[in-house]
């Protein structure tokens, strides 16, 4: 009984909000006027990743994936001389750190955007929120309702 009670009350104190979960792996940061061949470069150093296009004040603008950079390619970008910005998918969706997980789980539902990122206070990129993350999040919120936490 101890030890069932010691699980519910570390379930209960786990990630409930973007905050709570890891958001700096699986995507690297770019800048906005960084060339398609330098997003290359780094893609190849991310399986699977994405790279959040940033402006100079460290908010999003967009994210490139390999479905945008083949893009570049098949439409014939001279990869030194095209800039992130003409390539990026700019359909993701800014999240709070404070935000709930369930409620950043609904909205993703219901948009389906291309990508989450999460932002801080100041609306500066703070971190992504990968599938895997959202596989986490979804988990912990289903463990969290099954528990009536």
């Amino acid at each position: 009984m101890i030890k069932l009670l010691n699980e519910v009350h570390s379930v209960a104190s786990m990630a409930k909000t973007v905050a709570d979960l890891e958001l700096d792996d699986e995507h690297m940061t770019i800048g906005i006027d960084d060339s398609i061949a330098e997003a290359a470069g780094r893609l190849l150093t991310l399986p699977g990743g994405i790279l959040i296009v940033l402006d100079d004040d460290s908010r999003t603008k967009g994210v490139i994936g390999h479905r945008q950079f083949l893009k570049a390619v098949a439409g014939n970008a001279d990869a030194t001389n095209s800039k992130c910005s003409e390539w990026m998918e700019m359909d993701f969706l800014e999240v709070q750190l404070t935000d709930s997980l369930k409620s950043v789980l609904s909205d993703i539902q219901k948009r389906g955007p291309q990508a989450v990122v999460a932002v801080d206070s100041n609306g500066e990129f703070s971190g992504y929120f990968s599938p895997t993350d959202y596989q986490k999040a979804d988990s912990l919120v289903r463990t969290l309702k099954d528990l009536k936490l």
